[in-house]
């Protein structure tokens, strides 16, 4: 009797907010038997309207709104059962829910998480359906969510039942999530029909997401679902090799975080836990890529560590926080004027002695990677040695342009230990482990693969009899690099021919023949291809 007296006194009278959107019945406990079952967290705070006439204009406004829509294109009717073949490994369950905090009077709604229906918008053309944002969704909540823990995972999910009613900001970050999603996952994509054009679909998407841009003004209501959004696009065409429109999106994903002011600590003192901690992993996610963008590319850097970072016991997710912020540590270790060295011909001298310290700063962190997942560890221990072999490239390269010989305490085989670091990481792992780190696990392999080239010249030409065994070793593990790239992600890497070439007298190779210039579709192609 006891445990019903709560619902029979003051139990909620009508269903909760998530079976009323869904359509579906509702227990009406708290939290209900649908809502455990998935789970989401289970809310009764939506204001129910009576229902009552609309009015005479009602038919007229939607016969005129139903005639004047244009016709859907291919990837609206995309059937939902090859969606759901693309990812068949997809969550059948989500994070744990955490529980709700009341907001603060001076509560800033474009921090927000949870995107309000836009119940007072006129219906827009059709979206994508229900069933691919789920399938896409679901995907990036499996293979990238340990990566890029940047997403409220049950607001997340009860978006993507019903699009239609969504802001456009809300639905463009959708679209531009499964956009990075599907060409980030790449060929674990399976295809029911072989003619198919994967990369026409995942352009569409894109598409999508940046027509739904131009629905509303972003600068005048400034909200992280925006910079989430730009981010997204700068995943998907940073995995399509289009580096001057990814570093785009990536610079407008920045400029907004600033206008948020998520640099600044006293911003997450207003906000709820929950909250608080998803924006500082925002913050701090745009700090390590723009990081490692802006030394591949010899780009600057704006971010610092400004903040705190992201709660690792208080998440939903400890062992996953745990690993992204031992990644955060890494980059932390290099300093601003590395990248303005990095950036050459800017009139600052390089000291040579402080690379060398930052080198060894890098080399002796040692985060604890049986507590990390294996997605996690890939990506701290290829980035470990990624940054230790481009601090030797950079560092051999000033002093061999300045002519010094001074004792920088870098280990000469630094990118052949490295390479042999990565190589055995990636022989304990699954394939879609490493494969989620997309086109990024691509460039630093090359990058790593190069660098051992060049070692491997050096250490030819010495007389000494005692490096020929470091020679055998250098070539053995560029050959398993080559091997890597020739099957990563499903298919050959676009670096895959230019190492090839590069290594094919070292590694006594014959007839390899040039690489080939890599040519990505246009958009427009795609479209005429796929009509």
């Amino acid at each position: 009797m006891d445990e019903l007296t709560p619902r029979l006194r003051g139990g909620p009278r009508r269903a909760c907010d998530n079976c009323r959107l869904r359509k579906i019945r509702c227990n009406r406990d708290q939290p209900c038997d649908k809502c455990e079952s998935i789970p989401l967290v289970c809310r009764y705070n939506d204001i129910v309207r009576r229902k009552g006439p609309k009015g005479r204009t009602a038919p007229v406004l939607t016969a005129l709104l139903s005639t004047g829509r244009p016709e859907a294109s291919s990837i609206y009717n995309q059937d939902p059962q090859l969606v759901n073949d693309m990812f068949p490994d997809i969550l059948q369950s989500s994070l744990a829910p955490q529980g709700d905090s009341p907001y603060p009077a001076d509560y800033d709604a474009s921090l927000s998480l949870y995107e309000e229906p836009a119940a007072n918008l006129a219906p827009l053309p059709r979206r994508i359906s229900s069933s691919q944002l789920q399938a896409y969704v679901q995907a990036f909540l499996q293979h990238l969510y340990s990566i890029m823990p940047v997403v409220d995972v049950n607001s997340l999910l009860l978006d993507c039942a019903s699009p239609e009613a969504l802001h456009p900001r809300r639905y463009a970050l959708l679209a531009a999530l499964s956009a990075a999603t599907y060409f980030q996952l790449k060929n674990h994509i399976p295809q029911k029909d072989a003619n198919l054009d994967t990369t026409g679909l995942g352009y569409r998407l894109a598409k999508e997401a940046e027509e739904t841009l131009h629905q509303f003004d972003p600068l005048e209501e400034p909200h992280v679902d925006t910079l989430l959004t730009m981010f997204f696009l700068f995943a998907a065409y940073g995995n399509l090799h289009k580096p001057d429109r990814a570093w785009h999106f990536l610079n407008q994903s920045i400029s907004f975080a600033y206008t948020l002011r998520l640099n600044i600590e006293s911003t997450y003192w207003v906000l709820n836990q929950n909250e608080a901690d998803i924006l500082r992993r925002v913050y701090w996610l745009l700090f390590v890529t723009e990081r490692a963008y802006a030394l591949q590319t010899g780009r600057p850097v704006m971010l610092r560590a400004t903040i705190e970072k992201p709660s690792v016991f208080r998440s939903e997710s400890p062992i996953t926080m745990y690993g992204f912020n031992s990644l955060i540590s890494l980059f932390e270790k290099i300093t601003p004027d590395v990248y303005e060295w990095n950036i050459g011909n800017t009139g600052r001298p390089c000291n040579l002695s402080s690379l060398s310290d930052i080198y060894q700063s890098v080399a002796f962190t040692a985060p604890l990677l049986g507590e990390v997942s294996e997605t996690s560890r890939v990506d701290i221990i290829l980035t470990q040695q990624w940054l230790q072999t481009r601090l030797w490239r950079f560092c051999m390269g000033r002093q061999h342009l300045h002519h010094t010989h001074s004792d920088t305490r870098l280990p000469r085989q630094t990118p052949a230990m490295a390479g042999k670091i990565v190589m055995s990481c990636l022989s304990s792992v699954t394939q879609k482990s490493a494969d989620a780190h997309g086109i990024g696990l691509e460039q630093k392999l090359y990058d790593i693969g190069e660098c051992i080239f060049h070692l491997s010249q050096q250490l030819s030409l010495k007389t000494d009899k005692s490096l020929e065994v470091s020679t055998v070793d250098a070539k053995e593990v560029l050959y398993g690099i080559l091997t890597s790239l020739s099957r990563v992600r499903g298919s050959q890497s676009y670096l895959f021919p230019a190492l090839l070439q590069q290594s094919q007298g070292l590694l006594g190779l014959e007839d390899v023949p040039p690489p080939l210039i890599e040519t990505s579709p246009t958009p427009e192609a795609d479209e005429h291809g796929l009509s």
